[in-house]
């Protein structure tokens, strides 16, 4: 029997409207704005957390994190005291154990990402917790480098190779929304930004009625893993 893949987009309704208007007055991406959506309904992070390669673009962590929630921060570049410098190419140990790794928008750029995935594995407490986000339909930006653009069974395969129990959901998922990804990066005004979305989910939901394809279609995919060994 097929497995069945879960996929998340955002929906014509009041709340999910507004939070991308809201997105798109911050100037974010429609694949950023669609993850934080996902992020905000969904992840949640307790305990000991470390997000690897944040740097100070950590503004998902209102999303996932309540104010008592202390996030270590772990980055190449050590633009302020908060941030630990680690070079994830290498393999490494944090400066202990965590009950919760976030990677956003990290793996694509590593070449050794096997080595990160197994030396995250070894950072976390048992049954702890990663979770990982990686764009798939993305133009190429280094940040220094850019490397991969992983399907989501190879992500599923790496990590389960790596001693975790993976829950995947491919996020931004049909054929009108991967379009929409690409052009909006070239829409200069936000009302033209927020017409061209509502066009676009619609006829993306209309899509998804008679498209056999329509899950091959995707911008990115966020992994919610549980170390198992």
């Amino acid at each position: 029997m097929k497995k069945k893949i879960n996929y998340f987009n955002i929906t014509l309704n009041l709340k999910d409207i507004s939070f991308l208007l809201s997105q798109i007055n911050l100037k974010r991406s429609f694949l950023r704005s669609t993850h934080y959506l996902f992020l905000k309904k969904f992840i949640g992070v307790k305990g000991d957390v470390a997000d690897l390669g944040s740097g100070k673009k950590n503004d998902y962590h209102k999303l996932i994190s309540n104010k008592k929630n202390l996030i270590d921060r772990y980055d190449f570049h050590k633009r302020s005291n908060d941030v630990y410098k680690i070079n994830l190419e290498n393999k490494f140990r944090l400066k202990k154990k965590y009950n919760h790794i976030i990677l956003f928008n990290v793996f694509e750029h590593i070449y050794n990402s096997k080595n990160l995935i197994s030396s995250i594995n070894k950072s976390l407490k048992k049954s702890g917790k990663l979770e990982i986000f990686v764009p798939f339909m993305f133009k190429f930006h280094n940040d220094p480098e850019d490397f991969l653009r992983p399907t989501h069974s190879y992500l599923e395969k790496m990590l389960k190779k790596n001693g975790f129990k993976v829950k995947t959901t491919l996020i931004g998922t049909g054929q009108m929304v991967v379009i929409l990804e690409i052009l909006f990066h070239y829409l200069k005004f936000k009302s033209v930004k927020f017409l061209f979305s509502i066009i676009f989910l619609l006829l993306n939901k209309i899509l998804n009625l008679f498209s056999k394809d329509f899950r091959n279609y995707y911008c990115g995919v966020h992994c919610s893993c549980i170390k198992i060994k």
